[in-house]
């Protein structure tokens, strides 16, 4: 189940060249792959994809969340590189003050929270927060963050379709799974649903084996026809290498990627 492998971000980019110059610029990143549609970024354990796609600068919620030893200390170094922290009213008497927003977690832990957009229009967070009793250390890295309109319907369908259980939630606002060393942040947004490129993949030992598996808890899978990628009965096989890949859609819109790689890493659609 996809409970045992790591889960990773998906970012969309009109063009893979300018993408690659302001991660370069901005966030000093160099990609630890690069193919002329995809490039792969290394941040500590996690990794984190941008890819080539018409539907970049669609979504309208965070798609990616950096998780760091001192916010305050990265914001000032991002800064120094010419990016742009944002400044929000995130409702409930919470907003950002010098890019910033500092909160509460549920055992009473100090959080910090800020969020910029890259050359494409994603929003990146980045949050500074204490590990809980009990779990395992979450490290620092990237982690996956997909919108919802209902959070309650998200947790039953993620635990229905895909096996998989939250490791804490905050009723109303988010959940966070845990995924070896990476994690999957749901939260409530206006902007779910806005998304219309892959946000999320999880890269598979045995994709045909994960797809049959997912099918008898109804998973969906689609088919797809965009240019030289066509899926039959739903997964998509690279002509070259063999790597497979396949798409379906959760209960709030988001598009999720399976990937099995052979050779080159497959760009999500």
């Amino acid at each position: 189940m996809l409970s045992d492998y790591m889960v990773h971000p998906s970012l969309a980019t009109a063009e893979i060249p300018q993408a690659r110059d302001w991660y370069a610029q901005r966030l000093g990143l160099e990609p630890l792959l690069s193919f002329p549609s995809l490039l792969v970024y290394q941040v500590g354990p996690t990794i984190f994809t941008v890819f080539e796609t018409p539907a970049a600068g669609t979504a309208r919620n965070s798609v990616a969340i950096w998780r760091v030893a001192d916010l305050r200390a990265e914001v000032t170094r991002l800064r120094a590189r010419g990016v742009v922290f944002e400044d929000l009213d995130l409702g409930g008497g919470e907003r950002t003050i010098d890019g910033i927003v500092t909160s509460t977690d549920l055992l009473g832990g100090t959080v910090r929270n800020a969020w910029f957009r890259d050359g494409d229009g994603n929003w990146i967070g980045m949050v500074e927060q204490p590990d809980h009793p009990g779990e395992p250390p979450a490290g620092m890295g990237v982690g996956a963050s997909l919108a919802a309109s209902d959070l309650a319907r998200a947790r039953a369908w993620y635990a229905d379709k895909l096996g998989l259980q939250p490791l804490h939630v905050i009723e109303g606002e988010e959940m966070v799974y845990r995924q070896g060393a990476t994690h999957l942040t749901i939260y409530v947004t206006p902007a779910a649903g806005s998304a219309k490129n892959t946000v999320a993949v999880w890269r598979v030992d045995d994709l045909r084996a994960e797809v049959a598996a997912l099918r008898s808890r109804s998973v969906v899978f689609g088919d797809y026809e965009i240019g030289d990628l066509r899926t039959v009965d739903g997964v998509y096989t690279d002509r070259d290498d063999g790597s497979l890949a396949a798409w379906f859609t959760d209960s709030e819109g988001n598009t999720l990627g399976l990937v099995e790689d052979h050779g080159e890493p497959i760009r999500p659609r």
